[in-house]
């Protein structure tokens, strides 16, 4: 299984032209990469979907959210097949600034069964409602019930888990430090037991100088990236290291 490496935007950048001028730069930058290695995604903003559609040449394109119905009176929902008539393949699931908002476990499986029943590859996020300092085992047992809950009506399907504990993202509710890629690994570790037919990535303060730490533990599939992923040289270097160059 190839590696992942995810740039998740956020709400950046403030208008399409900015949009279309950072995609540009990783679309270039991404042509010194090894690509056999590593798929790379773009999840930018709803609105910049359209924008960046026929922009992207060596990256995958997805969301940042979907809704849980395909369509109806959802006022200001976007659905899976709205996602994919945009040539959207991926879709962030379940990310801590999402379930600070109010989406719980039942939300994220209805939304992960209707990826999968859309032709979307999801992107589940874990590790909101875990604190630093805890104990791994506890961790563990946070994460392991989001995933399991998360999966309940996905089956087996091809799915990416990323391990983001809620403390180490880098703006709003983290520290903006990661944790040490040993712990990554260990909780990782246990999530497979759940899940061992998909494929694990870690997010949470990822960059170009703690990418290679992380790459090396070979439990660890890849990087959600947010804040390093608005700058293109920086996400370059982490797609580099998980992409062994």
């Amino acid at each position: 299984m190839k590696k992942l490496v995810v740039a998740n935007w956020k709400m950046n950048p403030a208008t399409k032209e900015e949009a279309r001028e950072l995609a540009g730069k990783i679309e270039l930058a991404i042509t010194a990469v090894r690509r056999g290695e590593v798929d790379t995604v773009i999840c930018p903003p709803h609105p910049f979907l359209g924008v960046l559609q026929h922009l992207l040449h060596f990256t995958h394109l997805g969301a940042q959210n979907i809704a849980e119905e395909l369509k109806g009176p959802f006022t200001g929902e976007v659905s899976a097949l709205q996602v994919r008539s945009f040539g959207g393949e991926y879709a962030i699931i379940g990310h801590s600034e999402r379930r600070a908002l109010g989406e719980g476990d039942e939300t994220i499986s209805n939304k992960v069964a209707t990826a999968v029943r859309s032709g979307l590859h999801p992107i589940i996020c874990v590790g909101a409602g875990t604190k630093r300092g805890q104990s791994e085992a506890a961790v563990a047992k946070v994460v392991a019930k989001q995933l399991r809950a998360a999966l309940r009506s996905a089956g087996k399907a091809q799915v990416t888990v990323a391990y983001e504990p809620v403390w180490a993202i880098s703006r709003g509710f983290g520290t903006g430090k990661a944790v040490t890629a040993s712990h990554a690994a260990k909780i990782i570790g246990q999530l497979r037991r759940f899940a061992p037919w998909a494929r694990f990535i870690y997010g949470g303060s990822v960059d170009g100088k703690n990418a290679p730490a992380f790459a090396k533990e070979t439990l660890i599939q890849g990087a959600l990236v947010g804040g390093a992923s608005l700058d293109a040289g920086e996400f370059l270097r982490v797609i580099k290291a998980f992409s062994k160059d």
